[in-house]
């Protein structure tokens, strides 16, 4: 007797191979009675033939308008310039080893964050692991690939996914998945965000893995896929997840199953889905988490309400909206099909209607909020507010094969055709639906629906085999000169000048200048604030600097390099460099550049603090300076009176610190102010809220750009005041209700604050040594008061003194403070993402699932 377990009935309903009966054969001549359902080599060439004309198609498009890699024209702009290129090039210091810092946390940004949740975040796609296999200064050419890869990858998961809904020639799902892998949401979001396009390959896996629950086979190998889909990226994978639930449940309603085996299929579902995200429960919860602890983005005001014919339009191929709506056109293949499927009397009424009811409730649930923000993780965030639409072009070419799967009569083709004429009437002179967007409908849609009339009418194997071709010839067509006119739609020169690649001229003089000033731990080298190649310029260039741009930036980050003078963006989003001389000193940064230029640069060596630096008991003191204020935390985190404060007489007396607006020409006289410093003293200016171009006589205009709570304006150097110490500046502004805080000039004492610098590198300096997420430093012996660390406090961290118990380190004035007590000789901390441990644990758990459930269901069978 077989100690083999037996094989779970599939369920009523499931593409199981069957005889078809005279009405429902599929297409393509002489199918085989029974169907497989494995994919044989006729699926695989089908899947990759799908996958080649994919990747071809959105190639052919990039390469008409002459875009990167295949022409001048920048591919790279907003975050695909400024995130994902610096990310995956800070990914390829770390394959090579050369990255100050591991994938726990990152000392180059941000004067040092974590790191794992943006790893996750933005890495984890598995294709981006081929930016080490580049030379670095081309690391946006990987990242190109990492969007065509996973594109053509999705048509082919899908091509197969197709196959298991219904069999069916594999030549036309793979057409069917070619309008899937470049659907609208794909060429105009998907394909310049990396990460999400692994959204698009979730799909269909996940539909795999469910189409095994409705069968009972292959728990373990679709725990793996879902696994597998929300490590690669959580963020999409919750969405593909919600979608795959939504299409087994349309599959178990329409099945014909009874209650017993539905349950069954369910069961099966949900614990194949928990024990997956179980495994990939460190990239859930440590994401989750950073998310928690960030800048929140409920600043933004994020409206989901788009106009019904400007909905319609989004359904037609090459169609684009400003501003945004759901890109989910998915070539006029599969929107011919999807309208003639209320037509197509070969699939059971109950069927038609299931799908109608899917896709109308899908569409619908994108533009209302509440049900928006379920689709986006009860959150909608700022930019892209439609991230889930390619969900709804995965739905429209599942119901499209269906309907193609039975060979639709001329009638529903017709009538499909017939809906699709009315669409485009309604959609006609709407803003998205462009000339070539219509031309291509219009052109796209007549010639499938002649195609498909005759593929339908019965013509010898030869002649249909000929119609396939030219269909297929149609698709790529379509595919292609829908990705050639979003190009064009997107290209940035549409906004303005447009820029460069990533790593320009001026980029690679700056990199070659800071390596070989690199002497990280002892000092920091920073790009500073006048290069600006990415908002991430310290990783792309290979720095320790302040410049980071990331959904995960902490509020104690934020707010702790705010409080010093530091500008922000985005929310605090967006952190930019230290750009005065005290902010650099405390940071560590020992080595800056100038911009000589356009193209060259020119080191500029800069009195830095040492990375650990003890301060005296007692030295944490405002000196003077307007308490909290940001001269006041300055002098407290550099241990002694460097500023002066002066009160600011306004050249208009009644008008007091309030400013008034000038003329636009620019001919009003300006707000003009003036203060007492001493004399050679150099005058910086803080107001973090103000809107305004600022300039002292003689000196060069400094503009300042707050608009608080998104945008805070960093503290900058005006002048130096003259021999008398007398000091003025004006202030001009276009904008009414703006005013002056009152302590918003400081007077910096250059020989007290070198002095400063001086003494803490002398007799509180420490000797450092950074691990990848760790550093140990070696004080002076009886060291007392705080080891202050140039870096903020960041949940995660834990101290330790002279090998003592680990502790979570303090906030002196924003920096992180480990008190030493009376007397200490060695400080050790440590950084865990928070989350991780749990993450791990949860994994763990995974794992014995993935093992002892296989264990036990074959000990039962026995």
């Amino acid at each position: 007797m077989s100690s083999a377990p037996t094989t779970p009935a599939p369920l009523p309903g499931t593409a199981v191979p069957q005889p078809a009966p005279a009405r429902d054969r599929g297409p393509g001549p002489g199918r085989p009675a029974a169907a497989r359902r494995r994919t044989g080599p006729l699926g695989a060439l089908a899947a990759l033939a799908s996958a080649l004309m994919s990747m071809a198609a959105y190639c052919a498009g990039l390469a008409a308008h002459g875009t990167y890699p295949f022409g001048p024209v920048p591919r790279a702009d907003n975050d695909l310039r400024h995130q994902y290129v610096p990310f995956h090039t800070h990914l390829w210091d770390l394959q090579h080893g050369t990255a100050p810092g591991d994938l726990l946390y990152n000392w180059q940004s941000g004067y040092g964050v974590g790191f794992l949740g943006d790893f996750f975040t933005y890495l984890a796609n598995p294709f981006s692991w081929l930016v080490g296999l580049f030379p670095r200064d081309q690391s946006e050419f990987p990242v190109f690939l990492v969007s065509l890869f996973s594109l053509g990858l999705a048509a082919a998961a899908m091509t197969v996914f197709l196959g298991r809904l219904r069999p069916g020639s594999p030549w036309l799902r793979a057409l069917l998945s070619v309008g899937y892998a470049t659907c609208g949401w794909n060429l105009a979001e998907g394909a310049v965000v990396p990460m999400w396009t692994w959204g698009l390959v979730a799909l269909p896996l996940l539909g795999i893995a469910a189409d095994w629950c409705l069968t009972g086979r292959r728990w373990v190998l679709g725990s793996l896929l879902v696994a597998l889909c929300w490590y690669a990226n959580f963020y999409t994978a919750a969405m593909a997840t919600l979608a795959a639930a939504l299409v087994l449940l349309l599959r178990l309603a329409i099945g014909g199953a009874d209650a017993r085996a539905r349950g069954r299929a369910l069961w099966r579902a949900a614990t194949m889905t928990a024990t997956g995200m179980l495994l990939a429960a460190p990239a859930i919860l440590v994401c989750g988490l950073a998310n928690a602890q960030a800048q929140p983005t409920d600043k933004y005001v994020v409206s989901v309400a788009t106009p019904l014919r400007t909905y319609l339009a989004m359904f037609l191929p090459g169609s684009l909206a400003s501003p945004s709506a759901p890109n989910v056109y998915a070539g006029s293949l599969a929107l011919l099909l999807a309208l003639a499927l209320p037509f197509q009397a070969r699939v059971p009424v109950r069927e038609r209607i299931a799908w109608g009811v899917l896709i109308a409730a899908t569409a619908l649930s994108f533009v209302i909020t509440p049900t928006a923000e379920l689709w986006q993780g009860f959150a909608l965030p700022h930019g892209a507010p439609f991230r889930e639409s390619f969900v709804l072009s995965g739905f429209l070419v599942m119901a499209a094969w269906v309907c193609l799967a039975r060979m639709p009569r001329p009638r529903a083709l017709l009538g499909g055709a017939a809906l699709l004429g009315v669409l485009i009437a309604l959609s006609y002179g709407t803003q998205p639906l462009g000339e070539r967007a219509l031309t291509g409908s219009l052109l796209g849609g007549a010639a499938v629906t002649g195609l498909l009339l005759l593929y339908a009418r019965g013509l010898p194997r030869p002649a249909r085999r000929a119609v396939v071709g030219l269909l297929a010839a149609a698709v790529l067509w379509g595919a292609a000169f829908s990705a050639h006119g979003l190009t064009e739609l997107l290209d940035p020169a549409q906004r303005g000048p447009a820029r460069a690649q990533t790593m320009t001229r001026l980029g690679l003089n700056t990199r070659h200048a800071l390596v070989p000033r690199d002497d990280w731990p002892a000092s920091r080298t920073d790009p500073g604030p006048e290069v600006f190649v990415t908002n991430n310029d310290a990783m792309l260039l290979g720095a320790q600097g302040g410049s980071y741009y990331s959904s995960y930036i902490t509020r104690e980050t934020a707010a702790a390099l705010a409080g010093l003078g530091l500008g922000e963006a985005m929310g605090g989003r967006h952190l930019w460099p230290a750009r005065d001389p005290v902010l650099q000193a405390l940071l560590g940064i020992g080595t800056t550049l100038d911009v000589i230029g356009t193209d060259d640069v020119r080191v500029r060596d800069t009195p830095a603090v040492p990375l650990v630096a003890v301060r005296p008991p007692g030295s944490d003191r405002a000196y003077g300076a307007p308490a909290d204020s940001v001269w006041a935390r300055r002098q407290a985190a550099l241990g002694a009176k460097v500023y002066t404060v002066p009160a600011l007489t306004p050249a208009d007396p009644a008008r007091g610190l309030r400013l008034g607006p000038d003329p636009a020409d620019g001919t009003g006289p300006g707000n003009t102010f003036t203060a007492r410093c001493a004399p050679g003293a150099r005058a910086f200016l803080h107001a973090p809220a103000l809107r305004a171009d600022v300039a002292a006589p003689g000196g060069a205009s400094e503009g300042f750009y707050g608009a608080p709570p998104l945008r805070l304006a960093p503290l900058k150097e005006l002048g130096t005041a003259g021999a008398d110490g007398r000091f003025s500046f004006t202030v001009r502004t276009r904008e009414d209700g703006q005013s002056l805080p009152a302590d918003a000039l400081g007077c910096l004492d250059v020989p007290a604050f070198e002095g400063a610098v001086r003494n803490l590198r002398e007799r509180g300096g420490a000797s450092v040594e950074t691990g990848g997420h760790s550093f140990t430093a070696r004080l002076p012996k009886g060291s007392a008061g705080t080891a202050v660390v140039a870096t903020t406090v960041p949940p995660g961290w834990t101290c330790s003194v002279d090998g003592g118990p680990a502790r979570p380190p303090v906030s002196y004035q924003g920096l992180l403070g480990v008190p030493l007590g009376t007397g200490a000789s060695r400080v050790a901390c440590g950084y865990l993402p928070p989350g991780l441990t749990a993450g791990l644990a949860g994994a763990g758990a995974g794992a014995l699932a993935l093992v002892g459930v296989p264990l036990l269901t074959r000990r039962r069978g026995r």
